[in-house]
């Protein structure tokens, strides 16, 4: 009685695993893209705020105070 229980659970958990590998396999592509577009973003991100660091001015009279 106890091996059938055991062998029903164990299809049901391989067949979970099978579902979530087929879906990580078949989605690869969409999921890869999303990622790379979130990468992209978030350089572009870092890219404006070094620029607009980058145009702000320092008054030279305020490093003589040092």
């Amino acid at each position: 009685m106890m091996s059938k229980k055991k062998s029903k659970i164990a299809k049901k958990l391989k067949n979970i695993k099978n579902k979530k590998h087929d879906k990580i396999v078949n989605d690869y592509d969409k999921i890869k893209s999303k990622h790379l577009e979130k990468l992209a973003k978030k350089m572009l991100d870092e890219d404006e705020k070094k620029q607009k660091l980058k145009e702000k001015k320092i008054d030279d009279k305020f490093l003589d105070l040092f």
